[in-house]
């Protein structure tokens, strides 16, 4: 019973992109290009111009993914975005304390079920595009990305976003046209944030993380999970396994390579010796393979347990690896009786 609802769990995993109205304050970027850079060859420069197509300002830009994402059938998902005190910054345009913007779309294998349907579809192709997360208090985000719907996460500041459902909306892009409407159904597939801070600094301060929430007459979860940086996806991941009793796991993988690939996924007991036979996940679809705005880092994802995946290994104590010509983001979670967490992937 525990194993079969934390395999529903796992593909209950949904995700959106929002779409609110652009900012129009841009005081916390600096007047001119940040001095020393963005910090690491892996964090790109950005320019007021490239975000809105005006005013003046330059920013610091890095490509955050959740591998997993999930509301609706009796889970809520609260993102939370946040920036620690910051001292005074000179060279801001207006203004003398960093804050930050994020930008959030879904991963391009990001799939929506819907009620009556027993098929997924791509967000990018159902109704045009057109799904979307529903929050309560706020309404619905469409699938294309947008920005979260408060315009700087200031110094000091933390904003939180709670999403309980799927929504279509009446229109698309970055102003969504007409209403919006919370429908049933469930989604899947990555979460990708794109945070936008005026120096390296601020931009490595800003924190952004992922909490599921999920309880019904047998289970309370709560687990939170923090984001991989684009620059951290590699071709090779390891986890500690624990399998069998009390133990379960579950995982998802994320192609953020420019080509399509597969992944082949290896169970190691204590002593190395491997276990069963060498798994591969369906062919993934590509990302963009970049740290660019409004870009998708975040390609098609492949969501399993290793029961599911491996059948009855019975209890054992090793490792599982995840192995792939290109760039992968992995994350591993596990219950332990009635109580699921994360597990350290490097």
């Amino acid at each position: 019973m525990k194993l079969a609802t934390f395999l529903c769990v796992l593909f209950f995993f949904v995700t959106s992109a929002w779409s609110a109205s652009l900012p129009s304050d841009l005081s916390f970027l600096n007047a001119t290009f940040p001095a020393g850079g963005c910090g690491t060859a892996d964090n790109a420069t950005i320019s007021s111009q490239t975000l809105l197509g005006s005013g003046a300002g330059f920013g610091c830009l890095k490509t955050l993914i959740f591998p997993q994402f999930t509301v609706a059938n009796g889970w809520t998902s609260q993102a939370v975005f946040l920036m620690p005190p910051q001292a005074a910054t000179k060279g801001l345009v207006t203004g003398t304390l960093p804050g930050f913007l994020a930008v959030l779309s879904v991963g391009n294998g990001a799939t929506a079920t819907l009620a009556g349907n027993s098929t997924p579809v791509l967000f990018d192709t159902a109704n045009d595009g057109c799904l979307g997360l529903w929050s309560p208090g706020v309404g619905s985000f469409a699938g294309s990305p947008g920005y979260i719907p408060f315009p700087i996460v200031d110094s000091s500041a933390t904003v939180a976003l709670n999403f309980t459902g799927v929504a279509t909306v009446g229109g698309c892009g970055p102003t969504p046209k007409g209403s919006a409407s919370q429908i049933p159904g469930s989604a899947e597939g990555p979460l990708q944030v794109q945070v936008i801070a005026p120096n390296a600094t601020a931009l490595s301060q800003a924190t952004v993380q992922l909490t599921y929430y999920y309880q019904d007459a047998n289970f309370s979860w709560q687990v939170t999970v923090p984001p991989i940086d684009i620059s951290a996806a590699k071709p090779q991941w390891v986890a500690p396994l624990f399998q069998g009793g009390q133990y379960g796991t579950a995982f998802s993988v994320v192609n953020t390579t420019s080509a399509a690939q597969t992944v082949s996924v290896i169970l190691r007991d204590a002593n190395g010796k491997q276990i069963g036979l060498t798994q591969t996940t369906p062919s993934l679809a590509p990302g963009c393979g970049c740290n660019q705005l409004n870009e998708s880092a975040a390609g098609g994802f492949f969501a399993s347990t290793v029961t599911d995946m491996f059948g009855d290994i019975g209890t054992q104590t090793g490792s599982i690896e995840f192995n792939a010509s290109g760039n992968i983001v992995v994350i591993v979670l596990r219950t332990i009786g009635n109580s699921l967490g994360s597990v350290p992937v490097v």
